[in-house]
């Protein structure tokens, strides 16, 4: 069986870190454009390797990242609480997140950023799985 090296892995996340690097300076939409088109050739090399395990790893610590870089762009409480409220999230939890005084990684780990920024609303805003494009081949 063939497998993915963990060095390939390490670049790739280097790749993806140097992307989604939070004082870039670039929209969200032209991000996703970025990852997608990373994707699609990286796992379109690794076809032939067994990698489906690896690949879900990459994807659910890529969404972690892009809801820190979207927290982030979004700056304020105000601004966060009513993009959290938008999405469906109660008006305490959102501003109990908003007004947290934790850092960006951790907020975007919170429960209330998971549901709002859920799998569905990236794919809406045109994120391309890893794990999808694999099983497309």
């Amino acid at each position: 069986m063939l497998r993915i090296a963990k060095q390939s892995i390490v670049r790739l996340k280097d790749k993806l870190r140097a992307i989604t690097k939070r004082n870039r300076g670039k929209s969200l939409e032209e991000v996703i454009r970025e990852i997608n088109a990373l994707a699609s050739g990286w796992v379109r090399y690794f076809k032939y390797a067994e990698c489906d395990s690896v690949l879900k790893r990459i994807d659910e610590w890529l969404r972690h990242k892009l809801r820190c870089y979207r927290l982030k762009q979004l700056k304020r409480a105000k601004t966060i609480a009513r993009m959290l409220m938008q999405r469906g999230i109660g008006e305490g939890s959102a501003w109990r997140v908003a007004s947290s005084g934790k850092g960006w990684w951790r907020l975007a780990l919170s429960p209330q950023a998971h549901k709002a920024m859920g799998i569905g609303w990236w794919k809406l805003n045109g994120l391309i799985s890893f794990n999808e494009v694999f099983e497309s081949l």
